[in-house]
């Protein structure tokens, strides 16, 4: 819109002004954008761990598993079968619930959310210890930011009793920021209604209208992803462990059995050299050369010319190179006899690997063992490495695992010095060359391992029906969750479809097929009123030709007039914000009449297209809302000499039919 000041106009002339014609608007934010805080695989972007304790926006899990990795391990301890080969129990380790949580999430009708990596899945001591102030660090990383309105941490049941001073600590987040509300879960218990107990005795009594809670736990149907090493030496038969090859006649599948139980020992020590380059993160190389790449010319960025601190980040590059060639030496010095790599049966991994060390990465090694004449170049004439290794002109039996076993690392001599730093820069795109050619035959070798993997894995489910008949009941075992993540599913489906102002309950729940504990009336009654603390827990019920449904709508404030439900903390929450975001453009604006009649007007269309929708109960507008702003009305002068412009909202929000009563009687006979 221009605008032209016409009380400034000198020159003769004609000038155009656009004068607004519309008031200005409110633009509803959003309602149901849930942040989860928990562990995850990975937190890797451009380098290894930078995503880690940072909020990260998505809409799908493919986008989750490009950053985050997949899920943890399904933590399979026992898979028992009677003297029929009938799968009758599977036990398994208390896992991580954050990545089958999110996929609730979407299941139940999510599409946007926010993800808050605190570290990768502990796997030591064993079992794991959590410690929570991960999830405070986690809930402080989401402070800066406002788009999340849901806090969500359903990994924090692993942390017991400490779960309920995370639970807090979010509460306290939301009463401070005023524009989030936060899902619980409770710790599972052994018996209800002692979780319930358990929860209000050390829930405190502070911002409850900003949080709800939900119970029971679900089982669900999202499967595990299961192959034979989740199964290996985890089977049992009348209380002992069986091997697999007992229960086959087969000659094929025994050879199979034993060739993937070597098969996954040479994995491990692929996985484990390559693991050891970088401690903490994942197997991807080329992000550890980029962050070291990064590192190294950081220092010329500074006003020290030249840079003072270059060599040792420059050494720091050769020596990672050196060390990727030596750990392909390291797989093929560990082929044995009794291993894969070296036995009859694996005779053709051992092969592929060969071909891709002579087809491919031999040169490569060479130049790095060598010193890449390219490079060398660029230093002291004649300090390459021909004068302190042999030349490798082929890569047979002979040289099999002893290329870099007598080598020593390279000279730093060559590539150190004060006079130096300008040629190392001139360096690194070569190193970067020979680093893209070597970190290619590794990831074709890693690839090749899977290959061989699937293949086995493939070949053994047709091959052993009873193995075949064991994965497949323990990839449908059901996964038992903390509702949390569902429940968010919940919330955006109806915000979506109904709007913030419907309470998310009579709902039923995708990809649940039951519950740990079957909630009747009564045990209901104890959790949704609580005479003494107020704090309501919804239940989530069976219900015989319904599904599995969600039968509560209270926030933990549950004896409170104003916040008892959930839809209308929420609302109050969308509402208050959206205004707020509005009213921003009337900072600084002239404190009259003219604003405040603005203002009201923009403020009081919104409400108007709120009622009309339903959100606001009454039969006409000013049955349903007000606003008031203005001297004598909302302000005095001394509230105007110190800048303040004070707007006073009321509203009716629609509060949902909890009780609906049914009152019968009998009438007597007219006629």
């Amino acid at each position: 819109m221009s605008q032209i000041n016409e009380s400034t106009i000198a020159t003769p002339g004609v000038y155009v002004t656009e004068i607004p014609s519309f008031p200005p608007s409110i633009a509803q934010v959003a309602t149901a954008i849930p942040a989860f805080v928990g562990y995850t695989a990975k937190a890797d972007n451009l380098q290894p761990g930078d995503l880690n304790l940072v909020p990260t926006r998505l809409s799908s899990m493919v986008e989750y598993q490009q950053y985050f990795g997949n899920g943890p391990d399904p933590g399979i301890t026992e898979v028992d079968i009677d003297l029929n080969n009938i799968v009758t129990g599977v036990k398994r380790n208390a896992t991580y619930y954050m990545y089958d949580s999110i996929r609730m999430f979407f299941l139940n009708g999510g599409s946007t959310c926010y993800i808050v990596s605190i570290g990768e899945f502990p796997t030591a001591p064993n079992p794991p210890s959590y410690d929570k102030t991960d999830f405070e660090n986690g809930l402080d990383a989401l402070r800066k930011y406002d788009e999340p309105t849901l806090l969500l941490f359903p990994d924090a049941v692993l942390l017991g009793a400490d779960l309920y001073t995370v639970q807090n600590y979010a509460l306290k987040q939301c009463g401070d920021l005023q524009d989030r509300f936060s899902i619980l879960d409770l710790l599972e218990p052994a018996s209800w209604p002692n979780g319930a107990t358990d929860f209000r005795n050390s829930t405190g009594v502070e911002n409850l209208n900003y949080g709800a809670a939900y119970a029971p736990y679900l089982k669900t149907n999202l499967g595990l992803s299961v192959v034979y090493g989740n199964l290996q030496n985890k089977i049992f038969q009348a209380g002992s462990p069986i091997d697999l090859k007992n229960f086959t006649s087969s000659t094929d599948a025994q050879n199979l059995i034993t060739s993937m139980n070597n098969l996954i020992l040479d994995t491990t020590t692929v996985q484990n050299t390559v693991k050891a380059l970088f401690t903490g993160h994942n197997l991807d190389l080329a992000e550890q050369w980029q962050f070291l790449v990064n590192e190294y010319q950081t220092s010329f960025d500074s006003t020290v010319t030249p840079p003072t601190d270059d060599e040792p980040k420059f050494e720091a590059l050769v020596t990672f190179l050196y060390t990727i060639a030596k750990v392909v030496d390291t797989w093929a010095a560990a082929a044995g006899a009794n291993r894969v790599l070296g036995d009859s049966a694996g005779a053709g991994l051992k092969q592929d690997i060969l071909n891709i060390i002579t087809s491919s990465l031999i040169a490569t090694m060479t130049k790095v063992l060598h010193y890449d004449e390219a490079a060398d170049t660029l230093f002291t004439a004649g300090a390459y490495y021909t004068a302190h290794h042999t030349v490798i002109t082929s890569f047979t039996d002979a040289t099999w695992g002893h290329i870099f076993t007598a080598a020593s690392a390279p000279d730093a001599s060559i590539y150190v010095g004060a006079n130096l730093p300008s040629k190392r820069l001139h360096a690194v795109p070569t190193f970067t060359t020979l680093f893209n050619q070597l970190n290619k035959g590794v990831a074709q070798i890693l690839s090749l391992l899977g290959t061989y993997q699937a293949n086995y894995e493939q070949n053994l489910l047709q091959t052993h029906p009873v193995y075949k008949q064991i994965v497949n009941v323990v990839k449908n075992a059901a996964t038992t969750l903390p509702p949390s993540g569902a429940i968010a599913g919940v919330y955006a489906s109806v915000d979506a479809t109904r709007g913030v102002w419907k309470a998310p309950a009579n709902v039923s729940l995708t990809g649940v097929t039951a519950l740990t504990y079957n909630i009747d009336d009564p045990t209901q009654g104890g959790l949704n009123i609580d005479a003494m603390s107020g704090k309501s827990i919804n239940a989530i019920r069976a219900f015989t030709g319904k599904g599995i449904l969600v039968w509560g709508a209270r926030t933990l404030d549950g004896n409170s007039n104003d916040f008892r439900y959930i839809s209308v903390r929420r609302f109050l929450i969308n509402v208050e914000e959206s205004v707020k975001m509005a009213s921003m453009q009337f900072v600084f604006e002239p404190n009259d009449g003219n604003t405040w009649v603005r203002i009201r007007a923009m403020i009081e269309n919104y409400l108007t297209n709120l009622w009309r929708l339903g959100a606001l109960a009454g039969s006409k507008p000013e049955q349903s809302f007000y606003v008031k702003v203005g001297l004598g009305q909302t302000m005095i002068f001394d509230d105007i000499l110190n800048g303040k412009m004070i707007i006073e909202v009321g509203l009716a929000p629609v509060r949902p039919a909890e009780f609906i009563i049914l009152r019968f009687s009998q009438i007597q006979q007219q006629a």
